[in-house]
């Protein structure tokens, strides 16, 4: 997800465990995704991937409407950057997810999840989520 004019954080998903606890939900879920890949790489079982795909953008979509709505009731005044964010990260998994549904590759997917994912995710969290919370940690959690 990093372009050449961006951060390019080398993380890992329990290199993010600090934050909170709905974002530990899909953090699991996340790992649980990625072990299910590891696992199933030379098998043609893939509903398994499919409903964690699923389930994982459909935590996203909640966590970042939810959060978005915190926000707004709280009146944080940089709510539409971080809307944006969240926007582009969705586009881009769902764009991953398109692609494991036409191609059906493991390591596709996979690489998507633990690099270009996982880079985001830390990246918003230390542009979007830390000064949102030193903002208003009542209303933004």
């Amino acid at each position: 997800m990093s372009t050449a004019n961006e951060h390019n954080v080398s993380c890992s998903w329990r290199d993010l465990r600090f934050v909170d606890e709905i974002q530990n939900s899909e953090i699991d879920l996340l790992d649980s995704l990625i072990a299910t890949l590891a696992a199933n790489c030379y098998f043609d079982d893939y509903l398994v991937i499919d409903e964690l795909l699923d389930r994982v953008e459909r935590l996203m979509s909640q966590r970042f409407a939810k959060e978005e709505e915190k926000m707004r009731r709280g009146c944080y005044p940089l709510l539409q950057a971080h809307a944006n964010d969240h926007q582009l990260a969705l586009r881009r998994f769902m764009g991953a997810h398109q692609l494991w549904k036409r191609d059906r590759d493991p390591i596709q997917i996979r690489r998507f999840l633990e690099r270009d994912y996982c880079d985001w995710y830390a990246m918003h969290l230390h542009y979007h989520d830390n000064p949102a919370h030193r903002y208003s940690p009542v209303t933004i959690n």
